[in-house]
């Protein structure tokens, strides 16, 4: 099955840019820890920092933001979190 056949379809135009709350406090969080230390976070640092109970529930919260065009990650690269304006 092809994932991408479906893409621009069966969601509002606008879903793409709508954060739940937990992910505008991940948003949040990684953006004031960029402008603090000049350095991304480390994902147990989001954990920790946005009082996510699960390693594995930070990880999706980054994967959707992502997705949403808000983030830009380089996969295996410690603290290559990049927020996209």
């Amino acid at each position: 099955m092809d994932f991408n056949q479906n893409k621009g379809r069966g969601r509002g135009f606008m879903d793409r840019y709508v954060l739940t709350k937990k992910q505008k406090d991940v948003y949040d969080y990684i953006k004031s820890y960029i402008e603090k230390n000049s350095v991304s976070p480390y994902i147990r640092e989001i954990q920790e920092g946005c009082s996510i109970q699960c390693y594995k529930s930070a990880v999706d919260k980054l994967l959707a933001l992502e997705k949403k065009g808000y983030i830009k990650r380089s996969l295996n690269k410690h603290r290559s979190i990049a927020i996209l304006d």
